[in-house]
């Protein structure tokens, strides 16, 4: 359909956002999406070599370096039809499918071409139901995004915190992405006019709760303007919201919303913990506090971004007495992780004793992981082949990307978790999810 704006023509993409499901008396069903790499290899790059003998090689201009138009990922998801939709972020990849301009007068041109590519491709998943999308590093065009309030990252270095890029381009990140997001709790911006988006709202019949662990979340380097080093995740402001929201919507089933995994869920070649800090493993003292008060407010909790699918129980003081997290696959992924313990763990699920169980991260945290989907190749057989520390995989067929949906259901008092590869669907039946998926959990039981 076609508009005038100031005396011309402009294409409409149009949708009405359809009615809210529990007037209709339908569970509520969530969309888990995150993490979308255009292109395996950027445009520049003309031989693909393979990282792994079991790779196929292929070309830059051959379908399978292609992600975009994410035409099977966008239709199965469809296929479930979910009420709402949560995007974590990393909505694009500065380095795909062309390399960044990014200190560049073109740079916020060169982010928007991207951007449109994600509303291209998934605007009739969007278009009819509402959504949450949260901004993580690759939207900001970083690896690695310690926000420490919104400061600027001292001599443009992502590793002491902040934001790199400038930040009339980061406030634009914000506004495009997340203008959409339901109204903040608190909506006084953080430093250099940066929004927030934490907040509390009732959607098909369950209480949904937004915060960003990566705004306020303090970097293990700091400069020398910051010579005390409070370590935090979620922030003062967020914590507190959190502990309010324990009392908020009384009776209804409850869904945490966030970027990362509250947990450090990787481990070596030889099963030993690893630790990344851009896990929200780190830091542990505030991911304590941000765990203690989640389980308070009685909530299962849905977030990506680690390129390893997992489903966990959060510890606090033991293994078992924090909240369900669930950390969808990639919609597509670059950097690859593993979690491979070297023994055998005790609560295993049966049937996956090789990957399940009471498990103490690098940082000292302790959750049971009730599933998780590996790359289809081990860590120890990747590294064999590559002696650096690249942990990149080209072929998606050695990956383990797709989507989740979350269900929750009222009327039988269950959460129900599902992890689906991106080229399937409901028709191709429970089976077809990754191993340890579906997951029913009671809400008794959160």
């Amino acid at each position: 359909m076609l508009y005038a704006l100031d005396g011309k023509p402009q294409p409409v993409y149009e949708g009405t956002i359809r009615q809210d499901p529990a007037e209709v008396g339908k569970p509520l069903s969530i969309a888990l999406l995150g993490c979308v790499l255009s292109t395996q290899h950027a445009l520049e790059d003309n031989i693909i070599n393979r990282v792994v003998p079991q790779e196929r090689r292929f070309g830059r201009y051959e379908p399978e370096n292609f992600n975009f138009p994410h035409s099977d990922i966008v239709a199965n998801t469809i296929a479930h039809d979910p009420d709402f939709v949560f995007v974590a972020g990393d909505q694009y990849y500065e380095q795909n499918p062309t390399r960044v301009a990014r200190d560049t007068p073109d740079a916020d041109l060169d982010t928007l071409y991207r951007w449109q590519q994600w509303l291209v491709s998934f605007r009739d998943l969007v278009r009819d139901r509402p959504s949450v999308l949260l901004i993580d590093d690759h939207d900001v065009l970083q690896g690695n995004l310690w926000g420490n309030g919104g400061r600027v990252a001292p001599e443009r270095d992502q590793n002491r915190g902040g934001y790199v890029w400038g930040i009339p381009l980061t406030q634009m990140v914000y506004r495009m992405q997340c203008g959409h997001n339901p109204d903040a709790v608190d909506p006084t911006p953080i430093d250099n006019d940066l929004p927030v988006s934490y907040t509390a709202f009732t959607y098909g019949g369950a209480s949904i709760a937004v915060v960003e662990d990566r705004k306020w979340k303090t970097s293990a380097v700091q400069g020398e303007d910051m010579n005390v080093h409070r370590a935090e995740l979620l922030g003062p402001r967020q914590e507190a919201f959190l502990a309010t929201w324990k009392d908020m919507h009384p009776g209804k089933p409850k869904v945490l919303l966030s970027q990362s995994s509250w947990v450090c869920l990787q481990t070596d070649p030889e099963g030993r913990e690893l630790t990344d800090f851009d896990s929200n493993g780190y830091p542990p003292l505030a991911r304590y506090r941000a765990t203690a008060l989640a389980k308070a407010a009685g909530c299962v909790m849905l977030a990506n971004d680690q390129h390893l699918p997992s489903l966990v129980r959060m510890g606090i003081d033991t293994h078992t007495d924090g909240p369900v997290q669930f950390v969808g696959p990639a919609g597509g992924s670059f950097w690859q992780r593993w979690f491979e313990p070297a023994d055998r763990l005790d609560g295993a699920r049966a049937g996956m004793e090789d990957r399940t169980g009471d498990w103490i991260d690098a940082f000292g945290n302790k959750i049971r992981v009730l599933a998780v989907a590996n790359p289809k190749i081990s860590f120890a057989d990747f590294r064999k082949h590559n002696r650096g520390r690249s942990q990149a995989i080209n072929d998606r067929a050695l990956k383990s990307e797709g989507y989740g949906i979350l269900r929750v259901d009222d009327p039988s008092r269950t959460f129900v978790f599902e992890c689906w590869p991106w080229d399937k669907g409901p028709s191709d039946g429970d089976a077809a999810q990754y191993a340890g998926w579906p997951y029913t959990l009671s809400f008794d039981d959160v």
